[in-house]
């Protein structure tokens, strides 16, 4: 009889552990929120700059009064830039302050983040596609499944993840860790990745747009006046509730490099480009176009398409392991026509 007793002790302890643990999965626990964003407007800018490696704030020109930079000092998982070390980015040579963004890729997974998991190779997320063959360590991501948008964003927190997040901070989503690290905002790359699924999942297009839009809600109530800049898919302008959502939006290879090359893109291709990048234009967006040219006659038609157009442009190598140039264009041109739709 005691025996039994036993038994049926510890299967109700059991069944209370259980039910502990199933109930942590449940209270949600949102995180603390931060103070609205200060400094210098988005649309004040006139120089940018761009640089994903080797990055140090002492090197960084005055002139620069946006920078998008990596949330990481390299490749190293654990080399995360901590809220000082942002700060030293965002304070100028003069003391004055600069917007500084955090690179974030919502389209490819990266296997020098800190989110990686080194038994993937193995067991594949669902989430996690090829591997970009011009990209090494760069994976194509199903970016509508739930797998991969918690990493990048987790609103819905549960007890259970804050026990995990105090064992190990890889827990901690993407999106917060920039957030508490003190960043400006965010310049999303890979946003066209849409378009590589378009086959596979036919409302790719749609959740594209709705993942831009999470992560700009989310990071917005957390930190007022937070700034969301997607890169490329200016094809995705035609969407109001898109536009509305961001704070500018960047372009590579707007004029030249389509093919990776120094040679001029199809006038067809930049005249469809700039359709779309008006539309921004018209709502008070800027626009931020870099251009991956080192030829000086180039780079001269590249600033005067610019200027035409009122884009910012600035000048990289691909590899953006160089310290920005500054570039003033100093003609601002008339605003566009406001778009239809």
């Amino acid at each position: 009889m005691v025996r039994l007793l036993k038994q049926v002790l510890r299967l109700a302890m059991l069944a209370a552990l259980v039910a502990v643990i199933y109930g942590a999965t449940l209270v949600q626990v949102p995180r603390s929120l931060l103070g609205a964003r200060t400094g210098p407007a988005i649309a004040d800018a006139r120089v940018w700059g761009y640089q994903l490696q080797n990055a140090q704030p002492d090197r960084i020109a005055a002139a620069v009064d946006v920078l998008v930079i990596d949330s990481q000092r390299s490749r190293e998982p654990h080399t995360t830039l901590s809220p000082a070390d942002v700060r030293r980015f965002k304070t100028r040579p003069d003391g004055r302050e600069r917007i500084v963004l955090a690179y974030l890729s919502v389209g490819e997974a990266e296997s020098y983040r800190y989110y990686w998991r080194s038994h993937w190779s193995v067991l594949r997320p669902s989430w996690l596609g090829a591997e970009n063959a011009e990209w090494k360590g760069n994976y194509k991501v199903r970016f509508w499944q739930a797998g991969w948008q918690k990493i990048l964003i987790d609103p819905r927190r549960s007890l259970f993840d804050v026990a995990f997040e105090r064992v190990s901070e890889a827990r901690k989503a993407y999106i917060d860790r920039i957030l508490d690290a003190g960043f400006d905002g965010v310049y999303l790359d890979r946003v066209d990745m849409y378009e590589e699924w378009a086959k596979e999942h036919t409302g790719a297009e749609a959740d594209m747009i709705a993942l831009v839009g999470a992560l700009s809600t989310y990071a917005k109530a957390r930190r007022p006046g937070f700034l969301v800049l997607p890169q490329n898919a200016e094809e995705l302008l035609r969407h109001t509730a898109y536009r509305r959502q961001i704070d500018g939006v960047g372009k590579e290879d707007l004029y030249f490099g389509i093919s990776h090359t120094e040679d001029e893109n199809p006038p067809k291709d930049v005249a469809e480009s700039v359709s779309h990048l008006n539309r921004a234009r018209a709502d008070k967006l800027p626009v931020f176009v870099v251009e991956y040219l080192s030829a000086p006659e180039k780079r001269a038609r590249a600033e005067r398409f610019a200027r035409e157009h009122g884009f910012l442009l600035h000048f990289a190598a691909r590899h953006l392991n160089q310290p920005p140039e500054p570039l003033v264009l100093q003609v601002q041109p008339a605003e566009p026509l406001k778009p239809k739709g």
